[in-house]
């Protein structure tokens, strides 16, 4: 009997570009099962990388590889709506979730709600890290220090001072 595959994890730009500013994409791709994305997150990167983002380059350099490039087909119900109301890199990511039945990945208030309006399972950089330390991959103190360099380098924003407040 074989094992039901899991489902994919969309990432879309923010997260991608998070673990990227601390060097740690692979350590990302380790803790998902199916670490995936789509055109418009590349797109995305590409041009980061294009302004002087040079740490946007392992993200890029796994597209394809180790991260999984969905193609995103046109869903009849919502792709308009979903389109006009998001960013490109967020409505794409979301369509792929949506299409491939997956987890969306983004940090984007208006995406995760439109998300969860539509049924679509959702996490963020935060609840990544909290994947990460459930799976053995980190330890709370790494994930405070992420956090924190993600905060102090890029201007994040998370809902939770340390990773402690979350972790059940």
């Amino acid at each position: 009997m074989s094992a039901t595959p899991r489902q994919p994890v969309v990432l879309d730009a923010t997260v991608l570009s998070n673990f990227a500013s601390t060097g740690t994409v692979d350590v990302l791709v380790d803790m998902l099962d199916r670490p995936t994305t789509v055109p418009a997150v590349q797109t995305e990167l590409e041009r980061g990388y294009a302004r002087d983002y040079d740490f946007l380059d392992d993200a890029l350099a796994r597209i394809g590889d180790d991260i999984t490039l969905l193609g995103v087909e046109e869903l009849s119900s919502g792709a308009a709506a979903i389109r006009d109301r998001l960013d490109s890199g967020e409505a794409e990511a979301l369509l792929g979730a949506m299409a491939h039945e997956g987890t969306l990945a983004t940090d984007d208030l208006a995406a995760r709600e439109m998300a969860t309006e539509r049924g679509v399972p959702v996490t963020g950089s935060v609840g990544l890290l909290v994947v990460g330390i459930r799976r053995g991959e980190i330890d709370a103190s790494t994930a405070n220090q992420w956090l924190d360099n993600w905060r102090a380098t890029r201007g994040y924003y998370a809902p939770v001072e340390r990773i402690e407040e979350i972790l059940g």
